[in-house]
């Protein structure tokens, strides 16, 4: 894939600087600051994913890129998918998704998320033998986690050929720089997983410049949906299939953002 023109960049200048590194990433404090409950963002997200889940062949092959300390999005894709793979840069990421799957004492506890993703497939009261067979399905369908950075040309290493049906990534690469440009290139190289063909759903902070975890700000490159629009036509994406949603949350002003866009597309 080419990248963007420079005719296109002029919409996706941005010359903030970083706020604070990775390094000071605390999986424990993201957990409790955007997971103690479901925040409207998130029940927003849930939706969407559930609805582009059940566009899913029953064998296809799902990648959620930087899944984080998390597990809410890949448990709507888990009731058809046939192997789901979830990657991230962190090893202590990663490590929280391990002792979840391994049903490890102290692990993150999803199940309010897993209620909201049954309620939203259509089951009003969800049972806890329902939400115990969604997190185990989950837990069987999840068989591979990798390390990933979507600052790279080849997000999961250069010997990784591997292509999905569907690439999950929520608030990941506009969660990871302050410049558009930066963005726009580690969307480029974490679509570059998809099978031609395969469909890419994505979730973003909207008109937002940092967002809070804990008392640290992270970078966020104030991206809205007509840069989300711009980089899916320059990165070949069938517009034609391509789903854009505006969602406002003024609730989470505080935490440095107003509004998400949720997006999703077939790539040629």
């Amino acid at each position: 894939m080419a990248s963007l023109p420079h005719s296109a960049l002029k919409g996706l200048s941005n010359s903030r600087m970083a706020v604070a590194s990775f390094s000071q990433w605390d999986p424990a404090a993201y957990l409790a600051t955007y997971y103690s409950k479901i925040e409207p963002e998130e029940a927003h997200t849930l939706r969407f994913l559930v609805r582009e889940a059940q566009r899913l062949e029953s064998d296809a092959s799902v990648l959620e890129f930087g899944i984080g300390p998390t597990l809410h999005h890949v448990l709507p894709f888990a009731r058809l998918a046939r192997e789901i793979h979830v990657a991230d840069l962190l090893p202590a990421n990663l490590e929280a998704v391990r002792q979840w799957c391994a049903q490890k004492p102290g692990a993150f506890n999803w199940r309010e998320f897993t209620r909201e993703v049954l309620i939203a497939e259509g089951i009003q009261q969800p049972s806890e033998e329902e939400i115990d067979a969604r997190e185990r399905r989950t837990r069987e369908r999840l068989t591979c986690s990798l390390l990933g950075d979507a600052r790279l040309r080849h997000p999961l290493g250069e010997a990784y050929s591997s292509r999905y049906d569907c690439v999950v990534s929520c608030y990941c690469a506009d969660s990871a720089t302050a410049s558009k440009h930066e963005w726009f290139r580690y969307l480029r190289n974490i679509t570059s997983l998809l099978a031609p063909g395969g469909r890419f759903v994505l979730a973003a902070l909207r008109n937002c410049s940092f967002y809070r975890v804990g008392n640290v700000r992270f970078p966020s490159p104030a991206i809205d949906e007509y840069d989300l629009q711009r980089a899916l036509t320059m990165l070949n994406f069938d517009m034609g299939s391509v789903v854009l949603q505006v969602y406002p949350v003024p609730e989470q002003l505080r935490a440095g953002f107003q509004s998400i866009a949720l997006a999703s597309g077939r790539i040629r």
